[in-house]
């Protein structure tokens, strides 16, 4: 009996400690990445340009769940979040005034940090007034237009339509 009762309470004092957090910090130029893991996962990272947090990530069994991008000020850049894994997310872009800039959804392809849109894009003025509509489609590479509608957001109408065969390509 004496026995039982003791190892119950060792399981029990064992599920009492702490949770194992551990942090790595990686330096390169003016960026500084702090990585947080848990029980040897990463859960989280952040990555600092010259003290003022830029980026984070959000981590779910070693896969990226959700991103932040920041603007200088912290206000919100950019925000995404996984709807299809391995890399499709759902994001929205914000204006500085804290407006909706653009939504829509990407590819996120962490080994190469590049980020490509694909389906319907709406975007907005600083506003929050919509005046555009694309369709994307990407090769992995390089992001594609396959079709736009520009709307006149003073007379409430479309000014423009066009549908691209082949899709053009989009140059930043």
């Amino acid at each position: 009996m004496k026995t039982s009762i003791l190892l119950i309470l060792i399981v029990f004092l064992n599920s009492c400690q702490k949770e194992k957090y551990t942090t790595e910090d990686k330096k390169r130029g003016n960026l500084v990445q702090k990585i947080i893991y848990h029980h040897g996962k990463i859960t989280a990272s952040k990555t600092y340009e010259s003290g003022i947090l830029n980026t984070e990530l959000i981590y779910d069994n070693g896969e990226i769940v959700k991103m932040y991008q920041y603007y200088p000020d912290r206000k919100i850049q950019s925000y995404s979040y996984l709807i299809k894994k391995p890399n499709h997310y759902a994001t929205k872009f914000y204006h500085k005034n804290t407006k909706i800039a653009s939504e829509g959804e990407g590819d996120y392809f962490k080994g190469k940090n590049l980020y490509l849109r694909r389906g319907t894009w709406i975007f907005y003025n600083n506003t929050g007034v919509p005046y555009s509509i694309y369709t994307f489609g990407h090769d992995e590479k390089n992001e594609y237009i396959q079709d736009e509608v520009i709307f006149d957001t003073v007379k409430n109408k479309i000014i423009k339509e066009v549908k691209y065969n082949p899709a053009v390509l989009y140059k930043k």
